[in-house]
């Protein structure tokens, strides 16, 4: 549109046009009676840079050095429409300064949360190490605790089955001294009934039967002793395993 307006100027419009963009007048001179047709000029091709319809034709809207009123309407209502633009821009312009203090102060306030969110998550990260640390401590220890619980669990096997040895044992050996005992009580009973009295009886044989019965006793509570040593040390194994298991409990917890 512009490219054909252009062409229908006559040329001395397109010479002044040409010389108004060589010499910027509008932008480096003020405006005065002599260039006032080169700052008309000027003008209407700033003012169809902004798309505000404005022409200006100094062959024929300038008579004798004077500006005609048509000509001074079409300037008129191209100046009004340029501060009505003008208007608008400046209220846009406050506008999106207004908006734009929103949005730094909520971009201030993100960047606070962000940097809230950021210190948490690297005290989490903190934590998290601590966490894994301390799980493969007590992993560690439950390995040892483990260890030794089947270390104690094969030992108290060992003495359970050495305990029921031993116990078998004794209770072969009890059998076999009661039934000595009740050998010599039998014999001893049966040569106090041959005789009228005790005094008929040898003391010599007396004597060592009843030295060898007191032996047996003695030997039977030797036993006897010996079997309960072993059931208390059985006992304190068993609590010893009861209790590392207990710990072992709470480890995992």
């Amino acid at each position: 549109m512009i490219s054909q307006e252009y062409e229908s100027l006559d040329e001395e419009v397109k010479e002044l046009l040409q010389h108004y963009k060589l010499k910027m007048t509008t932008a480096y001179e003020p405006c005065n009676e002599k260039n006032f047709k080169e700052c008309l000029i000027g003008l209407h091709e700033e003012m169809n840079l902004l798309n505000v319809n404005y022409i200006f034709n100094p062959y024929t809207d300038v008579k004798e050095d004077t500006l005609q009123p048509e000509a001074l309407t079409n300037l008129i209502n191209a100046t009004w429409t340029l501060l009505q633009h003008h208007k608008n821009a400046t209220e846009k312009l406050k506008s999106v300064k207004e908006q734009n203090h929103i949005l730094d102060h909520s971009n201030r306030q993100f960047t606070g949360i962000v940097k809230s969110m950021k210190d948490k998550l690297n005290s989490e990260k903190n934590e998290a190490r601590a966490c894994v640390a301390t799980a493969q401590r007590i992993s560690d220890q439950s390995n040892n605790v483990y260890q030794k619980y089947m270390e104690t669990k094969t030992k108290l096997n060992q003495l359970t089955k050495q305990k029921e040895t031993n116990e078998k044992s004794l209770q072969n050996k009890i059998a076999r001294l009661k039934l000595e005992n009740d050998k010599l009580q039998d014999k001893l009973r049966n040569k106090s009934g041959n005789f009228t009295s005790c005094a008929d009886v040898c003391e010599f044989t007396l004597s060592q039967l009843k030295d060898r019965e007191r032996k047996h006793k003695a030997m039977i509570v030797k036993l006897q002793t010996s079997n309960q040593e072993l059931l208390r040390e059985l006992l304190n194994l068993k609590e010893s395993l009861i209790l590392t298991g207990i710990d072992d409990l709470n480890l995992n917890h």
